[in-house]
């Protein structure tokens, strides 16, 4: 492992602030990277690659002892019982001395942490990476085999694909994914078979099929938690089971359908993609198609009257058509609202009344919705 110059930096920024004295951290050349005296920064120093060698503290206790040294100490920093770099403080030996080993320690200590972060950085882009991969049609399957072998996850476990959608909000502080990141990974421990990744305001889940039967409850407490602490809302939808990788693509499709319907229907927030039913025939309609469909059947309604109609059908449908528990609903007389739907009919050309002019309204009325929908989201 080579100490980065961003990190000896940083490693220098947290120790200045501790002693008085004058810090210098080098790498194992002996060549200073980041010091409190920036005017020696990526000078010499033969003291400090002595120490890279033997492993042991030399004490300097005079100027030029040493090729570019001042007197001091110089102590070697160990991580996996390997030199990385070597920490100097210049002064009189008699002060700095007794500095040496506690400098040691807290560099070792920031040092580890460092590269804690670094490796969990590591280890969530590869999740993200294979993630990507393995929800696309078409892959490279010896890039998934690989990044599938350093992250110990079996390809061949059946798994359901869940989505979860976060809400957007206006004037809600920016997500912390950091804590989001950890969040997940705390209720996913106890799937250790199952992995995630989270990118975009979308979270992918990739659930083993032994985890079906807690499943609902699991996401049901991740939405808990979320809202608790993000006081964001988030849904999820949940694709059908994939027996292998190679057919993961499969149930993303079906879980991105779920969670497109649901959010625009505004309400569970859990489902799968098997409880689907009128969603099926829209989230794959095409824009084209959907725009066609409401020239046709809404294109003499303005958008005002378009939002009336679209409350009057849906207060229609909802009481099945009796006509006095729907103006009661709406606080009308039961011959306005006949009226209204009358005046509907007259200006579409279809009468909720029939059959089969109900159906065109109700496709027309609800692709109108999913537009409006997609364009506030």
């Amino acid at each position: 492992m080579e100490l980065e110059p961003k990190v000896a930096k940083l490693i220098v920024e947290n120790l200045k602030d501790i002693i008085k004295h004058e810090i210098n951290l080098f790498d194992t050349s002996g060549t200073i990277v980041a010091s409190t005296d920036t005017s020696r920064i990526g000078t010499s120093h033969q003291g400090a690659k002595l120490v890279a060698k033997s492993q042991e503290t030399i004490t300097i206790k005079q100027d030029d002892q040493y090729l570019g040294a001042k007197k001091g100490i110089n102590i070697p920093v160990l991580f996996n019982q390997s030199v990385i770099a070597i920490i100097g403080i210049t002064g009189e030996p008699s002060e700095v001395e007794p500095l040496g080993n506690i400098i040691k320690k807290m560099t070792e200590i920031l040092i580890r942490e460092n590269y804690i972060q670094i490796t969990q950085f590591h280890q969530r882009q590869n999740f993200h990476n294979l993630a990507n991969m393995l929800i696309a049609p078409k892959r490279d399957n010896s890039l998934v085999a690989y990044l599938a072998s350093l992250l110990d996850v079996d390809l061949e476990r059946p798994r359901r694909i869940v989505v979860g959608k976060l809400h957007t909000h206006e004037n809600k502080e920016v997500l912390d994914y950091e804590e989001l990141l950890h969040t997940i990974q705390l209720h996913l421990k106890v799937y250790s078979t199952s992995f995630f990744s989270l990118a975009n305001q979308e979270v992918c889940l990739f659930i083993d099929q032994q985890a079906e039967a807690s499943l609902h409850n699991f996401l049901s407490q991740l939405q808990n938690d979320i809202a608790q602490q993000f006081d964001r809302q988030i849904s999820f939808g949940i694709g059908r089971c994939a027996t292998s990788f190679h057919d993961y693509w499969h149930s993303y499709e079906e879980a991105k359908k779920t969670i497109k319907w649901m959010i625009h229907q505004f309400e569970a927030t859990i489902s799968t993609y098997e409880e689907m039913d009128y969603g099926l025939l829209f989230v794959d309609i095409s824009k084209e198609d959907s725009q066609q469909l409401q020239k046709r059947v809404l294109g003499n309604l303005t958008e005002e009257e378009i939002d009336q109609y679209q409350l009057i059908f849906d207060t229609y449908e909802h009481f099945n058509g009796s006509i006095m528990r729907c103006a009661e609903a709406l606080f009308l007389h039961k011959n306005t609202f006949q009226n209204r739907l009358n005046r509907l009919a007259d200006k579409t050309g279809y009468n909720p009344r029939k059959l089969k002019d109900f159906t065109i309204l109700s496709a027309a009325f609800m692709s109108h919705h999913l537009d409006q929908s997609a364009k506030s989201s």
